[in-house]
């Protein structure tokens, strides 16, 4: 009994010490911009950097920290956690900007700074980690306008 046990811990090592590690990320998909009086705009939304999973060794099996490093831009760091083949960020904030190759002409928000609230869950293959996040924002100048993008996919290469 004793030694399936130690053969299951094991094996979530294992599984674990493969995730861990440092990664090329992607990410992309449609934010939606809307001002106070409901006209909205939606732009393709592209970010790439680098990202790292570290084991949480404060906590228990399976709790990773993600740092975020976006090339260009800032960084940050969130929870989450790892079951089996799944990968699953807790909620957490960060703060972006969409440069105006991400966008139209004549939205006037651009280049502001965002705050961004964002969950995130994904599915983990071999080198690879595919994950959908949803985000909701606001700007930090305080102006009424709002983001929000139900779909952002990132595609994450272990390095």
């Amino acid at each position: 009994m004793i030694s399936c046990l130690l053969i299951l811990c094991v094996g979530c090592e294992t599984s674990m010490h493969k995730v861990t590690g440092d990664y090329s990320y992607k990410q992309s998909g449609l934010v939606v911009f809307a001002d106070a009086d409901g006209q909205q705009v939606t732009i393709l939304a592209t970010k790439q950097g680098q990202l790292n999973i570290l084991k949480d060794r404060q906590s228990k099996d399976g709790d990773i920290l993600v740092t975020f490093n976006e090339m260009g831009g800032g960084t940050y760091v969130c929870d989450g956690k790892i079951k089996g083949d799944s990968i699953f960020l807790s909620p957490h904030e960060f703060s972006t900007r969409f440069s105006t190759a991400d966008s139209v002409v004549n939205l006037t928000q651009l280049g502001k700074v965002y705050t961004v609230q964002s969950t995130g869950r994904g599915v983990i293959r071999e080198d690879m980690i595919l994950m959908e996040e949803n985000w909701i924002g606001r700007p930090e100048d305080g102006t009424l306008m709002r983001l929000h993008a139900d779909k952002i996919t990132l595609l994450a290469e272990k390095n």
